[in-house]
């Protein structure tokens, strides 16, 4: 099962309310539906698309100025999910995929700008 935050640290992080998939069934939980985040730092905007049942992770980043596309992340097997930085100055998250023979780390900042770091590892 992933591991994910709950539903109020990610309002803390990406200081803003997610737009839900599934609106009609009040009771279900953050977990199993799917929340879009859209926000920016002044730079670069950002939308964020969590399925935590899933396991899967979407982020997209464009230059706010220019609205040219920076990066697209798009993940389906993200084991854990974690808030690394979360203060008013500085935001940033550590994804965890594993998969048969390697662990991939994703590091990424949102605050104060926009930065991604890849690393990957051999488990076997």
């Amino acid at each position: 099962m992933p591991i994910f935050p709950e539903e109020n640290d990610f309002l803390s992080l990406f200081e803003c309310e997610p737009t839900l998939l599934d609106t009609t069934s009040k009771d279900l939980p953050f977990y199993y539906n799917e929340a879009t985040y859209r926000f920016s730092n002044g730079e670069e905007d950002f939308i964020v698309k969590l399925s935590p049942s899933y396991s899967e992770v979407e982020i997209q980043v464009t230059q706010s100025i220019s609205n040219r596309l920076l990066s697209i992340l798009d993940l389906k097997r993200v084991k854990k999910f974690e808030i690394t930085a979360d203060k008013k100055e500085r935001a940033s998250i550590l994804l965890t995929v594993i998969n048969e023979d390697s662990q991939q780390s994703i590091e990424i900042d949102f605050k104060p700008y926009f930065k991604q770091i890849f690393k990957e590892q051999l488990t076997q």
